[in-house]
């Protein structure tokens, strides 16, 4: 009797163990379901599918990049920066009615227009600016023009 006793207890300490590592396993499973529960059932297939998302996103990823760079490209090249002067180039006339107005893009090219009003005519001049500079002679009112320009 003393045996069956040793024997029922072993028994009896077996089963404890073998329900509490069915609830342990129950709650691994339940989380391991929670975490990769995709409606598929293998996950290599979850795994091919996300490196096939992936692969799209890159690929979306490269053109947003190129057409970043074409955009960058583009608003270099456009007018960013200006600046207008308004003068009176004659002591006789009354008024401030001429200007000079600098138009440039981010390498500091572009151009400078400058009216000069006078009683009889109207002049108008456009000369080109190729890094902040002009191969033509400028007026003061032109290089503070771009002088203005450069600093905005």
């Amino acid at each position: 009797m003393d045996l069956t006793l040793v024997f029922l207890l072993i028994i009896s300490v077996l089963t404890a163990w073998i329900v509490a590592l069915t609830v342990i396993l129950y709650k691994l499973k339940k989380k391991n379901d929670l975490f990769f529960d995709t409606g598929t059932e293998n996950i290599l297939e979850m795994l091919k599918s996300v490196v096939k998302d992936n692969e799209k996103v890159n690929k979306r990823s490269e053109k947003v990049e190129k057409g970043l760079d074409e955009a960058v490209k583009i608003m270099k090249r456009s007018f960013q920066k200006q600046a207008i002067i308004r003068y009176n180039p004659f002591k006789e006339t009354g008024g401030n009615q001429s200007f000079t107005m600098a138009v440039l893009d981010y390498d500091k090219n572009g151009y400078v227009f400058t009216s000069i009003h006078g009683r009889e005519a109207d002049r108008v001049y456009a000369k080109p600016i190729i890094g902040g500079k002009s191969e033509h002679n400028l007026s003061a009112e032109e290089v503070d023009a771009i002088k203005r320009a450069i600093e905005s």
